[in-house]
């Protein structure tokens, strides 16, 4: 489906082996081929949708058991009382791809430089520890954290790496979270169902990517209080860093980088030793 130049993968084999034997040993890393090899244009963010849904809503997917206190199991929640408003990932997928009557309140949709949003209950609650974050679009300074609940984001496009090597993704979220990180021989892929605390959730044991642009799809939810979704990546065994934008490419943005042709390369380089070859000569008398 996608042109992948002979070069562009003879290098980033070279550089993928060379990865190997350099970057510190993990127990089973994640290989994965990029959707388009290569070398791209520097992006500027990527494509982002958010919903708030009606704090009312009762038609959830996610069932509940009373006697043990469990989600997963049981009847719908939305049955019980305070069972109303999203819970789980079957209903993000609701929200999105089938969204009941009455369901959605509210709707933004534009590029996201940074992939990192939250409310006012996050960063007044955990923002001095885990650091603020942007307010998600649907909401505005000084808004009651109450108005701020039951609210999903999704984010579609590229992931580019510039330098083959290890990687990891990691996404800071509260609620719940998907994250799809997909290659020409497969995809990997992390999540977090139901409720729970800020935390963030990376690939247990990294991954191994060349360059090249990966396409990717990350969705998030949050029910109530707290609600953010970061995502960072780690090259190597460096730090957790928020993914900068110029690493981010939305799908119409796509630009390659045109690679100087053999033989011009090799007639720069003649030039080039040439000339020194003239610089080296002693001056004619």
């Amino acid at each position: 489906m996608f042109d992948h130049h002979r070069a562009s993968r003879r290098r980033g084999g070279l550089l993928l082996l060379w990865a190997a034997l350099c970057a510190p040993a993990l127990a089973d890393p994640i290989s994965l081929a990029p959707t388009l090899a290569g070398h791209y244009r520097a992006g500027t963010g990527v494509d982002a949708q958010f919903l708030k849904v009606q704090d009312s809503w009762r038609g959830s997917g996610v069932l509940y058991d009373p006697v043990t206190d469990q989600l997963g199991v049981g009847q719908p929640i939305g049955n019980f009382p305070g069972g109303s408003g999203l819970w789980g990932l079957v209903d993000w997928h609701t929200a999105y791809h089938q969204p009941t009557a009455g369901m959605i309140e509210a709707t933004w949709s534009g590029r996201a430089t940074q992939i990192a949003f939250g409310d006012v209950g996050y960063n007044d609650v955990h923002g001095s520890a885990l650091g603020v974050v942007p307010l998600a679009p649907l909401f505005q300074p000084g808004q009651d954290d109450a108005q701020q609940e039951n609210w999903a984001a999704r984010f579609q496009g590229y992931i580019r790496i510039t330098e083959a090597g290890f990687y990891n993704f990691g996404v800071l979220h509260d609620d719940g979270f998907f994250f799809d990180l997909y290659g020409t021989d497969g995809q990997a892929s992390i999540w977090n169902d139901f409720l729970n605390p800020p935390n963030r959730m990376a690939f247990a044991d990294g991954l191994l990517l060349q360059a090249g642009l990966y396409a990717f799809e990350l969705g998030s939810y949050e029910h109530l209080e707290a609600g953010v979704v970061e995502l960072s990546w780690m090259r190597g065994d460096g730090a957790w860093s928020r993914l900068p934008s110029d690493h981010l490419v939305a799908v119409g943005d796509v630009a390659a980088v045109p690679e100087p042709a053999s033989g011009l390369l090799l007639a720069g380089g003649l030039l080039a030793l040439a000339a020194t070859r003239r610089a080296a000569r002693p001056p004619q008398i």
